[in-house]
């Protein structure tokens, strides 16, 4: 009985055995056919503008075997020998030349691309191509392009100025561990310079700052990220990328013209400059904190726009502050929770800060709530005024709010739909004035007069919108 048993046992395994080797055969069965191919899930990789001596983010794409039978491919390698700068790992392989790498029937392999560029011969950004070439037994080949356009840069990594200086460059400056102005010192950005800052890196200064950037050819402070989180979204349309421009209170003065600073964790901070501090014809958007913060500073603030904060667009506490034509849009997109377009206060927590006077002429202040402008007294009076502007909150006090016009839901526009774009699908907006915005026509020509012209350069004429942007 035992011996029935252990054979028929026996001859059971032995079935088995033969149909799980005709299944693995039938599995691993190679084609050299001619016909066979590969088909991928693109036919081109391309990078965006990445810095030269930077690697970039990874990209992959998709290797498919829609063959009946498995593949084997002899050899999959870079075009260039590795020389280009692009590298590879194809199904967990890293290489520039590797072989025998098998896809079963109806299955696929991953690759994963990155690149390194050197530096190009020329200051605007340059192709960089290559191509990965995949070949069968069969003898077929394939490639994928591989493409990038290099950037030259220059780089600067925990850079103290402690004797006066000028940044000035036709290429971007990739600022590492910060940038910091030391006391006594000045630095001046020139027109066109476009600064990078990495993950937490900050302009910090405790001397002066001048940015000097011009209509034409303006100074900007960005991250230094410049490949996409989705397609349709760079990271340079996110906030958080950098830290932003802290302004301490042993700095005399600052002034800052045509400058486009977005997408920090704030934008600028300023601690009692008592000299005073100057923006002018320039944008602070996007930013994961407080976009203008002024403690104890005395400010002027003209033709700019402030917009989309996780924090207060501008936060006045104490000093003295006229903002003319500005914009101040909280649109912020990202958190419900967003602070307001304008809070001033008299004081910081316990702390008293007075606010000598904070006065706003021919400005537009809106956002996503129904009021978009608070202030904090305090026990004192809170001396603030404003003259011709365009607010999303209650005007009807005549004691603060002198010709003003409040936002109202019945006309024709309203909130967001003042402006020419507001996608919040890609995150893309642009404060200009819609042609029926409740801001044309409603500023003043006596506040215009020192500001004739709007952040574009546009003539304001006798009838100015209000904000920083005049509707043509």
């Amino acid at each position: 009985m035992t011996t029935k048993a252990t054979h028929y046992l026996l001859y059971v395994l032995f079935l088995s055995l033969c149909v799980f080797t005709a299944a693995c055969s039938d599995e691993e069965s190679f084609t050299t056919a001619a016909d066979a191919k590969l088909s991928f899930s693109s036919d081109t990789v391309s990078f965006d503008t990445i810095f030269s001596g930077i690697s970039s983010s990874t990209e992959r794409f998709n290797v498919y075997n829609r063959n009946s039978k498995a593949v084997r491919l002899s050899n999959v390698k870079l075009e260039s020998g590795g020389a280009s700068g692009f590298r590879m790992n194809v199904d967990g392989q890293y290489g520039s030349s590797l072989s025998n790498i098998d896809i079963l029937k109806n299955d696929s392999i991953f690759v994963f691309v990155e690149v390194t560029c050197k530096e190009q011969q020329t200051d605007t950004p340059a192709l960089v191509s290559d191509a990965i070439v995949f070949t069968l037994e069969n003898g077929m080949q394939q490639k994928v392009v591989l493409e990038a356009y290099g950037q030259n840069i220059r780089m600067m990594k925990a850079v103290t100025i402690k004797n006066d200086t000028t940044i000035s460059s036709s290429i971007p400056v990739v600022v590492y561990d910060s940038l910091v102005v030391a006391e006594g010192a000045t630095l001046n950005i020139d027109a066109g310079t476009t600064l990078c800052f990495h993950n937490d890196a900050n302009l910090l200064v405790h001397g002066n700052l001048n940015i000097n950037g011009t209509l034409g050819k303006p100074v900007t402070l960005r991250g230094d990220r410049t490949d996409k989180m989705f397609p349709y979204l760079p990271y340079d349309r996110l906030d958080g990328q950098w830290g932003g421009v802290w302004i301490s209170s042993t700095s005399k003065a600052c002034s800052i013209k045509y400058a486009d600073i977005h997408s920090g964790c704030f934008g600028i901070i300023c601690d009692s400059i008592k000299e005073g501090i100057v923006i002018e014809n320039s944008i602070i958007h996007n930013v994961a904190g407080d976009a203008l913060r002024l403690t104890d500073c005395k400010a002027l603030v003209a033709n700019t726009q402030i917009s989309n904060a996780f924090g207060n667009c501008v936060g006045i506490y104490g000093g003295s502050s006229d903002f003319y034509h500005c914009t101040l849009a909280q649109f912020y997109p990202w958190n419900g929770d967003r602070e307001s377009a304008l809070y001033v206060s008299n004081s910081i927590g316990d702390e008293i800060h007075l606010v000598e006077h904070a006065n706003f002429l021919n400005c537009f202040v809106t956002g996503y709530a129904d009021d978009e402008v608070f202030g904090n007294p305090g026990e004192n009076e809170l001396n603030i005024r404003f003259y011709n502007c365009v607010l999303m909150t209650d005007v009807s006090d005549e004691q603060y709010f002198i010709d003003c016009t409040a936002e109202a839901k019945d006309k024709d526009k309203y909130k967001e739909t003042n402006f020419t774009l507001f996608d919040t699908d890609t995150y893309s907006y642009d404060f200009h004035l819609d042609s029926l915005s409740t801001a044309r026509e409603k500023g003043a020509a006596e506040y215009s007069a020192l500001y004739p012209l709007d952040k574009d350069g546009t003539p304001r004429g006798t009838s100015p919108d209000a904000g920083c942007y005049q509707w043509k």
